[in-house]
């Protein structure tokens, strides 16, 4: 099991939703694989939230993955979602700073970090592989403390996913 699919587990993340990026690739499939939580693959990322927020409602601690760029296609899903203080953990790979090869991420990872910023959503970006543990679990904290969304940006680096 990867550290970050360890630390969901341990803070107490019981049902996941993901759309396929190479990032978090290592961790949904150690998700699936365990057969105590749920973990189901979605279509579009706006549908994974719907799915996220339906799982709050059935009483489960949610997770969305995703690539960063999926939270900017996700805005009104996730206005509703806060309006009705429907918790999950958002999940979401790249972020505009750190460890960004490739010309063509920045646009979603401005439209990541916009989205989460416009919609009051509070986040952190893991800068180091260490910081996934307290990161994860503590965001987690703050999603059943608050009930609200919590976003976690997760760089390719900190997950040992391709450069």
């Amino acid at each position: 099991m990867t550290a970050l699919a360890a630390a969901l587990k341990e803070g107490g993340a019981n049902f996941f939703v993901y759309l396929p990026d190479v990032i978090l690739f290592k961790t949904y499939c150690a998700l699936a694989a365990d057969r105590d939580v749920q973990t189901f693959q979605c279509s579009r990322e706006d549908e994974g939230i719907a799915m996220a927020a339906g799982a709050y409602l059935a009483g489960k601690l949610p997770v969305a993955m995703m690539e960063g760029s999926g939270l900017g296609y996700s805005g009104l899903i996730l206005a509703r979602t806060q309006l009705q203080r429907t918790p999950m953990l958002l999940l979401a790979s790249h972020n505009r700073v750190l460890g960004e090869a490739y010309d063509y991420h920045a646009a979603g990872c401005i439209a990541a970090e916009a989205m989460l910023k416009g919609m009051n959503i509070p986040y952190v970006t893991i800068q180091e592989a260490s910081q996934v543990p307290t990161l994860v679990k503590q965001a987690l904290v703050t999603v059943k403390g608050h009930k609200t969304a919590v976003g976690v940006l997760v760089p390719g680096y900190t997950v040992d996913a391709p450069a």
